[in-house]
């Protein structure tokens, strides 16, 4: 009695274990597949970082050259045909960036692009005779700093206004 007992037994602990294995690896699948998935969120967090990062750069890059009068100043007002080629086109091509100059950073910059692409566009909005931090008596003429960062799939566009004031 005892023999024919141990005889049926032999199936059920391989049955028992194949499901122990199979719980296992699919667990284990699915552990595999979360950590894929969070590390492509990574990534693409990482690339809009970056190209955030660099586009504030940018902005900053040509405030300063356009302190040192290193970037000519356009002279006249942007009217509204011209302010339509402004817009940054779906597909970013060399021909198709009306407007846009390629941002060329100096060796001595701490700017490094590495695979980011940057494009700025300088537009004169007008003059005001009262802006910030500025004395009163000084009127200033206001331009639209717009500046483009390409990083993989994220795009990123900044824009900020400057007061140019000569005293």
């Amino acid at each position: 009695m005892l023999c024919y007992w141990k005889q049926r037994q032999r199936g059920a602990v391989l049955l028992v274990s194949l499901v122990f294995l199979l719980l296992m690896s699919l667990a284990a699948l699915a552990g595999v597949g979360s950590a894929a998935s969070q590390e492509r969120m990574v990534a693409n967090l990482q690339q809009r970082n970056l190209s955030f990062q660099a586009a504030e750069a940018g902005i900053r890059w040509v405030e300063q050259q356009i302190r040192i009068s290193a970037l000519p100043l356009p002279t006249r007002r942007c009217e509204l045909a011209s302010c339509a080629s402004a817009i940054v086109p779906a597909e970013i091509k060399v021909g198709s960036m009306a407007g846009w100059q390629p941002l060329h950073i100096s060796e001595g910059s701490k700017l490094r692009s590495g695979d980011v692409q940057l494009w700025y566009r300088l537009e004169r909005i007008g003059k005001s005779t009262i802006p910030v931090r500025v004395a009163v008596s000084s009127p200033s003429m206001l331009y639209r700093l717009s500046v483009l960062s390409l990083s993989g799939t994220s795009r990123t566009v900044l824009e900020a206004t400057y007061a140019h004031t000569r005293l």
